[in-house]
């Protein structure tokens, strides 16, 4: 081997430890790259397991983005359009930063879906950071963006449930109840998390409505 190829070799080599010093350790890494090897050589029912697996063994949340998205690109090659948007949406949700290669992108049947799909998750993604933040008001004007752009059943019962909590916390009541009636219209068996049904304004709301004591 040449001098300059060896230090190159060493260079990439140690590019790469340094780069798995900032990535947290994934369980289920493996079973990601044999997902998308499977999924590269066209065999869309195998890679669709591994990628199941990886997301059962636990990824970081740039993983898991890429991972949801592969099983959208599958999805979408079966004529499985509903369940390639939901995938797309959860990928969205998880790392909302992801964009596709223009390769990807240019394809005709996901490459409009995925466009779509990210237009309405933005302003979803952004209320759930900044309620997060604290931020309520422009929480609540991201969601109620996001509400009117349209939105995955799921994540309507989400911003409708978040917008109760911001309402709550500015003692808008009337409004509060309001809100929580739409989500458990769409999902009656939603719950709240502990910490959130712990809270003393909207915990207790939120059980009335629920019907419990």
């Amino acid at each position: 081997m040449s001098r300059v190829a060896a230090a190159m070799l060493m260079a990439l080599l140690a590019g790469c430890a340094q780069l798995q010093q900032f990535l947290p350790f994934s369980k289920g890494r493996s079973a990601l790259s044999e997902g998308i090897r499977l999924y590269d050589d066209g065999q869309h029912a195998a890679a669709a397991k591994s990628l199941e697996s990886a997301l059962d063994q636990g990824l970081n949340d740039r993983e898991r983005g890429i991972a949801y998205k592969h099983l959208a690109f599958i999805h979408c090659s079966n004529g499985r359009t509903a369940a390639c948007r939901d995938e797309f949406s959860k990928a969205l949700t998880v790392d909302a930063t992801l964009e596709l290669a223009p390769a990807e992108a240019g394809h005709p049947v996901w490459g409009p879906i995925f466009k779509s799909v990210k237009g309405e998750a933005a302003p979803f993604s952004t209320g759930l950071k900044q309620f997060d933040d604290g931020d309520y008001d422009a929480s609540a004007k991201s969601l109620q963006t996001a509400l009117d752009r349209g939105l995955a059943p799921k994540d309507q019962v989400s911003a409708y449930k978040h917008l109760a909590f911001i309402h709550c916390a500015n003692n808008r009541i009337g409004a509060c109840r309001d809100e929580f009636r739409k989500a458990l219209t769409m999902d009656p068996a939603l719950e709240l998390s502990p910490a959130e049904a712990g809270h003393p304004v909207w915990g207790p709301i939120f059980r009335s409505l629920k019907g419990k004591k």
